[in-house]
């Protein structure tokens, strides 16, 4: 149950504070849920930058393609990441996000 203060303190906000709040409510029930756990990504990334959409988390990373090649670690290029059906999935979108 919300508390009375919260719920109170929300009422008076404008409509551009309650979208953030939404959005940061939305952001921590991910979290919670483990939307995306860090132990589940490969581990020959380096990940430079994350932006969150909606139930998309959008990682800027270097790979390493475990070749031994002399231009390791490439990139950086953008991958979406989401939870389905109890599994990380993961999308490749490129050089750059949008």
């Amino acid at each position: 149950m919300i508390s009375k203060i919260i719920r109170k303190s929300l009422e008076r906000q404008d409509l551009s504070v309650l979208r953030e709040t939404l959005n940061l409510i939305e952001h921590l029930i991910r979290e919670k849920e483990g939307s995306l756990k860090l132990e589940e990504l490969p581990s020959r990334r380096a990940v430079l930058e994350v932006k969150e959409s909606g139930s998309v988390t959008y990682r800027l990373e270097r790979v390493s393609c475990g070749k031994n090649c002399k231009g390791c670690p490439h990139g950086p290029y953008w991958y979406g990441y989401w939870r389905e059906g109890g599994r990380t999935r993961s999308k490749y979108i490129g050089k750059k996000l949008r």
